[in-house]
């Protein structure tokens, strides 16, 4: 089993039993593997890309679940480490409760520094995932909560030209942001 697959299987064990927040009683796997399929369909392949698509299957493994970084570690001897530093580049845990103040300062913070600090492949996994989340708000009947969470995301998609791939990306955030305006009524 290759290292990718061995990502999927990991985030599917560490997410079972979970749905994703305010989308009724969707498993909460259905958000990684759109994200995998939204870097893929972006050009990212498994042969080519295997680090950044185990880092996208696992992206919210140690933010949302108990597991142990040592499980990431252990999914290959010779990628594991640089699996389990993308991954920590993208959890974000602070120490507040999820709506104080200061959570979104803090929030706000991590993005930014995302966007500043982490390598392109990295970055495009936040990407994905700032979209992929960004539709789901649009699928659940959320359009204003989804304009609202594209908008956290500018530091990010500032620096798409960095990215592999970044005409497919941005052509991918381009209508994200149409289907916002839709949504909205501003078009």
């Amino acid at each position: 089993m290759n290292v990718v697959d061995k990502a999927a299987r990991l985030a599917m064990v560490a997410h079972n039993g979970t749905n994703r927040d305010g989308e009724g009683n969707v498993p909460y796997i259905v958000h990684p593997h759109a994200v995998v399929a939204m870097l893929k369909e972006w050009g990212f392949t498994e042969k080519a890309n295997p680090v950044t698509l185990a880092v996208a299957w696992c992206h919210d493994v140690l933010e949302d679940t108990a597991t142990p970084e040592g499980a990431i570690l252990d999914l290959d001897v010779e990628l594991g480490t640089q699996i389990l530093s993308g991954v920590r580049r993208l959890t974000f845990k602070p120490n507040v409760p999820h709506g104080s103040a200061d959570y979104g300062r803090l929030k706000a913070d991590y993005i930014a520094a995302v966007a500043r600090m982490a390598p392109p492949e990295i970055l495009a996994v936040k990407i994905a995932d700032r979209l992929c989340n960004t539709l789901d708000f649009l699928a659940d009947g959320r359009p204003a909560k989804a304009l609202e969470y594209f908008g956290y995301g500018a530091p990010l998609f500032a620096r798409i030209p960095v990215c592999a791939h970044a005409r497919s990306i941005e052509k991918s955030r381009k209508q994200t942001l149409l289907w916002l305006a839709v949504a909205n009524g501003t078009v």
